[in-house]
């Protein structure tokens, strides 16, 4: 666990520079002396202490977020849409094995299959479970804070440093401007996947250098949590950075493979665990669209990157200078001058001592900046054009270079921390008599230290306050509130109206979504909200405020038979998930339309009996005449397979847990 070891560096010209060589690699072989000294007296309570003053820190950050009023939600504007596929969890509740299908915006959808959500993270399981859908993802964002902390402890104590460093670059992690502005657009999952991506590095790291069971069975833990995280910008940020572990392995003939085996052992553990995503997700991935940006305008010249991480003026972020947008959260990433001066030095200072290891750091700083500006990604977007095009907002890929520039600071940090230990003497005396002493020199870096933890919490508190819920939200649901499922609409592009409009079970025809399916016309809406300008054919029922609600034409019923003499009979919806039922009154045999889409997992039965769904776009069947009760049920075979696959993976990383023994490699 150190900066510690080095690698052969190549032989000096001048025998200055061999001295000093030498003098570097002795100070490297003194501090690990030290810390493996420390760790073996004292490991256990030093470890819970280290998270507990983690956990503290994340939550000093934070502390807005604690909130546990459901009507206080975070500033930024699309939150209360971004976390819209918690309610889930909410659903699960209720009816179990109908959670499989998510009905609650544009004609529905498999459930698992939203690569965007963070529904199926375990943090936002647990929290959703626990708090619901608003207060669980607040507790989740300061959940994300404290699992960066950590990352950032174990990357730490991976290179070498000891607690002092090691700390204090996990609490500049949570301070940073790559998870707090994040936030100013609200976007949870890119604070989420931030902070699990993460998560990696240091995984990566310990399963290339040992190659031990319970480090590859950790790297798949890792890997398969940040696959879940949602999104999708920061795992191909990860993935295009995982290659930069083969730097690690060792040089032995025999061993590089063995390690090389345990790295792939624990990718596909990473893949299998993120299984009740990635099935699905593979399995209807045809269908799926979204708008994207083949000339990548989102993209900010490499040479200008680097000033986002010490620029501190939030009008600079809503400006469009130094060929940026004008949308913070894409760019902040504020670190400050401290650290980022730190960061230089500690390069050089780990490139004397442990050169492989500083490039690995050097490079993972790098490329994520290098993909931020999009030079990379216009010429991925030559083999892979709509799936590359499609990161429209890649800038926040940067977030990724915040952890090995962090470390690489707190190196340096280590590096004045022995530098300074008892360098200070002090001595006084009158007439004949004279008292000299010595002081800890390391004194003189906590103002430094303090100072560069409070630049960026201070920066970063502006994008994590909390508003109230506007009051006419609750008022303007309960007046779209229907007996029954049909689709309603909220106020065009409000996103604060989607969370509460779908954990209160409301069906919403437009909502709020980053992607489609593809050649799906989405449902009429049955009640409509707007505040200014509606279109005609609709009739006024009521206002509230501005807002007025009114009532579509009667073809926009969720359900009604068409009959084979063309008339028409509205049945009534109920249900939640993939679990609906209809109920109709007499009427002649025909066809029932249900304004649901219809995919592969729905089963349909009438009083009773199998029925055959006939629809291409919405669940239609040809019912006879009189037919009351039809249940319709979404149980696809994707979503048990995945959930199968990421069982296994998890009994199997927990027997490589329990096998490991110290110093066992896979295979060996």
């Amino acid at each position: 666990m150190a900066v510690l070891g080095h690698d052969q560096s190549e032989a000096s010209d001048g025998a200055g520079d061999r001295v000093a060589e030498v003098r570097m690699h002795a100070w490297w072989r003194a501090v690990r002396a030290r810390h493996v000294s420390d760790d073996g007296h004292r490991r256990r309570a030093g470890h819970i202490g280290e998270l507990a003053i983690i956990v503290a820190w994340a939550c000093f950050v934070g502390w807005p977020l604690l909130d546990l009023n459901p009507a206080m939600v975070p500033t930024g504007r699309e939150f209360l849409s971004a976390i819209q596929s918690h309610h889930i969890w909410g659903v699960a509740r209720q009816c179990g094995p109908c959670v499989m299908w998510n009905g609650a915006v544009r004609g529905g959808a498999p459930a698992f299959v939203d690569p965007y959500g963070s529904m199926l993270h375990p943090l936002v399981i647990l929290a959703s479970l626990g708090w619901g859908s608003i207060n669980g993802a607040k507790l989740a964002l300061v959940g994300a804070f404290i699992m960066a902390g950590v990352a950032q402890l174990w990357l730490g104590a991976l290179v070498g440093l000891g607690r002092i460093a090691r700390l204090w670059g996990a609490c500049l992690v949570i301070a940073a401007g790559h998870l707090s502005g994040r936030a100013e657009i609200g976007t949870f999952g890119l604070v989420l996947s931030t902070a699990a991506c993460s998560l990696v590095l240091p995984a990566l790291v310990a399963a290339a250098r040992s190659g031990r069971q319970c480090h590859v069975a950790l790297l798949g833990l890792a890997l398969g949590q940040a696959l879940l995280a949602g999104q999708g910008y920061m795992q191909v940020a990860m993935a295009l950075c995982l290659p930069l572990a083969l730097l690690l392995l060792p040089r032995q003939e025999a061993t590089p493979r063995m390690r090389l085996r345990g790295l792939l052992l624990g990718g596909v553990l990473g893949l299998a665990l993120a299984a009740p995503l990635l099935v699905p997700l593979a399995h209807f991935v045809s269908a799926f669209t979204k708008d994207g940006d083949a000339s990548f305008t989102a993209g900010q010249p490499l040479q200008w990157i680097p000033l986002n991480l010490v620029v501190d003026d939030a009008d600079f972020f809503w400006s469009d200078a130094l060929q940026k947008l004008p949308y913070p959260y894409l760019y902040v990433n504020y670190l400050g001058w401290i650290p980022a001066s730190l960061a230089l030095w500690g390069s050089i200072v780990m490139w004397r001592g442990q050169r492989r290891m500083a490039l690995v750091l050097g490079m993972g700083a790098l490329l994520p900046l290098w993909l931020a500006s999009g030079v990379p990604l216009q010429w991925l977007a030559q083999l892979l054009p709509d799936a590359i095009a499609a990161l429209r907002y890649f800038p926040v890929m940067a977030g990724l270079a915040i952890p090995p520039l962090v470390v690489l600071a707190a190196v340096a940090v280590e590096h004045a921390l022995e530098r300074l230990r008892n360098r200070l003497h002090v001595s006084a005396g009158i007439g004949q008599h004279s008292v000299a002493f010595g002081l800890d020199g390391r004194w003189v870096l906590l103002p430094v230290l303090l100072l560069a933890l409070h630049g960026p919490w201070r920066f970063g508190q502006q994008w994590l306050q909390l508003m109230p819920l506007a009051p006419d939200v609750e008022v303007v649901l309960g007046a779209l509130t229907t007996p029954e499922l049909q689709w309603v609409n909220t106020p065009f592009g409000e996103h604060f109206y989607v969370t509460p409009a779908v954990d209160r079970g409301l069906k919403l025809a437009l909502g709020v979504r980053p992607w489609d399916w593809r050649d799906r016309p989405l449902p009429t809406a049955w009640l409509e909200s707007f505040r200014e300008n509606p279109p005609d054919g609709l009739t006024p029922i009521g206002a509230v405020g501005g807002i007025q609600i009114l009532r579509g034409p009667p073809e926009t019923q969720y359900a009604q038979v068409i009959g084979n003499d063309g008339g028409r009979t509205a049945c009534r919806g109920s249900g939640r998930g993939g679990d609906l039922d209809i109920e109709c009154p007499a009427h002649p045999a025909g066809r029932l339309i249900v304004h649901e889409y219809t995919w592969s997992g729905w089963w349909a039965e009438v009083d009773g009996r199998p029925a055959d769904l006939i629809g291409a776009t919405w669940l239609e069947l040809e019912v006879p005449a009189d037919a009351r009760q039809i249940r319709l049920r979404y149980r696809p075979w994707d979503v048990p397979l995945g959930v199968v696959l990421a069982l296994a993976a998890l009994g199997f990383s927990g027997m490589l847990i329990w096998r490991d023994r110290a110093g066992v490699a896979v295979g060996g």
